[in-house]
């Protein structure tokens, strides 16, 4: 399987056309077996994932689970299956995680990774969002999700929070540096936008 057997082109052009200009970036991920093994379960599963960066008022939701690591936070994610839009699984993504109907503003990019172990590689691709998702409460609808609470933040603040994703202990150290790639990618691709408060931070717990 290589990375063009997830990604529909009619697909992406006319999310581009709708939300685009897109940025399409690439990387090389080397893991190991066990590691590499997990993700060609991700594969037969979904064909990629939504990365949904919502922007309130008061900064862009992060969001932690009950069973990561303490303080542990991140920009929401969710599978696209296998027959299914990217579209459809961003609002199915974000009702499930957070409650909310969404608009889409922007379709910032699309990241492709090539995961590696030894002679053998796998693809996999994220669909990055930005996404206006109004004030109301923020909540989970699926509780198989895992969601502990959330937290709101500046474009800024992203770089900080990439920071301490690369760095968690041993057993998140792989599933850190994967989910810090996308964080890098929304400060660079949002520097130019600012939040009305960028020292204003909040927490829900729920």
């Amino acid at each position: 399987m290589d990375i063009e057997s997830l990604i529909n082109p009619a697909e992406i052009e006319e999310l581009a056309r709708q939300y685009g200009p897109i940025e399409r970036r690439g990387y090389s991920l080397e893991r190991g077996r066990e590691r590499f093994e997990f993700w060609r379960g991700v594969l037969a599963e979904r064909r990629g994932e939504v990365i949904f960066v919502v922007r309130r008022s008061a900064g862009l939701i992060l969001h932690t689970k009950d069973i990561y690591p303490p303080d542990t936070y991140r920009l929401p994610s969710g599978g696209v299956s296998w027959g299914e839009s990217v579209l459809s699984a961003l609002h199915r993504e974000v009702r499930e995680e957070m409650g909310l109907e969404v608009e889409v503003e922007h379709f910032l990019g699309l990241l492709e990774y090539e995961i590696r172990c030894q002679e053998e590689t796998m693809p996999f691709v994220s669909y990055v969002f930005l996404v206006r998702g109004g004030e109301g409460e923020l909540i989970p609808q699926d509780e198989e999700e895992h969601i502990l609470s959330f937290r709101q933040v500046s474009v800024a603040e992203l770089a900080a929070v990439a920071d301490s994703l690369r760095v968690l202990g041993e057993d998140w150290r792989d599933w850190g540096e994967f989910r810090a790639i996308a964080h890098d990618f929304v400060v660079e691709t949002m520097g130019g936008i600012r939040d009305d408060d960028d020292d204003h931070t909040t927490q829900q717990r729920i």
